[in-house]
């Protein structure tokens, strides 16, 4: 399990940091949609879910939200209701696969 924070974009051409997608993996500082760019570079689509908790204003349990994330790089943004209060206000990302350096990650914030 790793944490990580959205990283900064520059116009002057500051490299992003990809990391291996893993088993657990959280995300700090989603105080605003927050871009997360995915690369998916295994020989098929793997899902993301995010498991919000509390109870939206019907009082019914927050669903999980779930992108299919395919082949290539894909972009989705992590929104604050994403947030853990009891976890420190992180995000939880749970992936159906975890294959090492060919499913990477970076929340750009």
């Amino acid at each position: 399990m790793a944490t990580r924070a959205p990283q900064v974009a520059t116009v002057a051409g500051g490299v992003l940091t990809m990391y291996n997608a893993a088993a657990a993996d959280k995300v700090s500082g989603v105080t605003k949609p927050t871009r997360m760019i995915v690369n998916n570079a295994t020989a098929a689509p793997v899902t993301l879910t995010v498991d919000p908790v509390g109870n939206n204003e019907y009082g019914v349990a927050n669903p999980p939200k779930v992108w299919t994330i395919p082949v290539g790089f894909y972009f989705l943004d992590l929104l604050p209701t994403f947030r853990d209060p009891a976890d420190s206000n992180l995000v939880s990302l749970a992936w159906s696969a975890t294959p090492g350096s060919t499913l990477t990650w970076a929340a750009v914030g």
